[in-house]
């Protein structure tokens, strides 16, 4: 399918569930929006937070949306449901958010670290006093004895010098590092669907015929998903921006501009959380053939790889063989699934 076709079948996506769209883009959004708050009142919470309730609360979307458009009640029940479906074992793994989020941190240090060499030459140069206070500064991070909220008001002496350092050089690598860590989980997240109609398969099966497909059509992919969403990515870097300076203006401290920047930047994508959840749909339905080739192309390399290393008779062989043709058809279709709660399609 052309690109053009791609975002046409995207957009009849959209046509055909608007309303449902709509109500799941902006009741997800609003949540997300109000878990990001509670931050305000304790600083660093949206560490837990994101990974055990804002994600599952995506999932728990996605999924509603496909029920949604095959006509299926979408309830407050099966909205917990679904919730919850995404701490089952066939669901564990949706996002690949461990290996993303230390993907991101490796980003992260990289851009804090060429920021920091580039910002500190300017600063020396633009002001005397910098490296005296940037040497008092570390001294006090080896003092024990020094509290958070000592070295916290250190970073305001000599006209807020460190401040305005580490503010040049902590949020764009930050920032930067998170936008990086969620356009990887969204592109892994198609596999959602993949995993919804998976009749068998371990997590590992599932990343290997994502990792088979991406070597096979990365650049592809990439075109066609940012194709469909980058319009999610402009109101992001809007919104974690833009809410950087008003927090910036409000209090003026490192926590509530970080969690003013979540917070303005999850608002402005709830936008777009309708149309995302097309563009998902319309992805998966893209690249369904790919994800079946892979599978064939591992299983075969499985079989190829336990007959070849391990003496079987042949009737173990054949038995192996029989399994693993099973394997290979994880997508049909199966009438007695379909009448199930996505809870129970695995």
């Amino acid at each position: 399918m052309s690109r053009s076709s791609l975002r046409q079948f995207a957009r009849d996506n959209y046509k055909n569930a608007s309303l449902g769209s709509w109500i799941l883009g902006l009741t997800t959004g609003i949540l997300i929006c109000a878990v990001i708050a509670l931050d305000l009142l304790a600083p660093g919470l949206v560490i837990f937070t994101f990974p055990f309730i804002m994600l599952p609360m995506i999932f728990s979307a996605l999924v509603q949306h496909v029920m949604f458009k095959a006509n299926r009640p979408v309830t407050i029940a099966s909205s917990f449901k679904s919730f919850g479906f995404y701490f089952s074992d066939n669901m564990r793994g949706s996002f690949n958010f461990f290996i993303n989020l230390l993907k991101s941190i490796l980003v992260f240090i990289i851009i804090e670290m060429t920021l920091s060499f580039i910002v500190s030459a300017i600063f020396q140069y633009i002001y005397p006093s910098f490296v005296e206070a940037m040497n008092q500064f570390l001294d006090m991070i080896e003092e024990a004895s020094m509290t958070i909220e000592d070295l916290y008001n250190f970073l305001y002496i000599n006209d807020g010098i460190l401040m305005r350092y580490f503010m040049i050089v902590m949020f764009p690598s930050l920032y930067l590092a998170i936008i990086f860590m969620l356009y990887n989980m969204s592109r892994y997240s198609v596999m959602i669907y993949f995993r919804m109609n998976l009749k068998r398969g371990s997590d590992r099966f599932v990343k290997y015929v994502y990792k088979e497909t991406v070597r096979r059509q990365r650049m592809k992919m990439f075109g066609d998903y940012m194709s469909l969403n980058f319009p999610l990515y402009i109101l992001l870097i809007i919104g974690l921006g833009g809410g950087t300076v008003l927090g910036y203006f409000w209090q003026g401290d490192i926590f509530t501009m970080l969690t003013c920047g979540f917070l303005l930047g999850a608002f402005l994508s709830t936008f777009f959380l309708p149309f995302y959840f097309c563009n998902q749909e319309a992805l998966f339905d893209e690249y369904a053939d790919e994800f079946h080739k892979s599978v064939n192309i591992i299983t075969k390399q499985l079989v190829s790889t336990i007959q070849s290393n391990i003496d079987l008779s042949i009737e173990e062989k054949e038995n192996l063989e029989r399994k693993m043709e099973e394997l290979q058809h994880p997508l049909e279709d199966d009438e007695e699934d379909n009448k199930k709660d996505p809870g129970g399609s695995s």
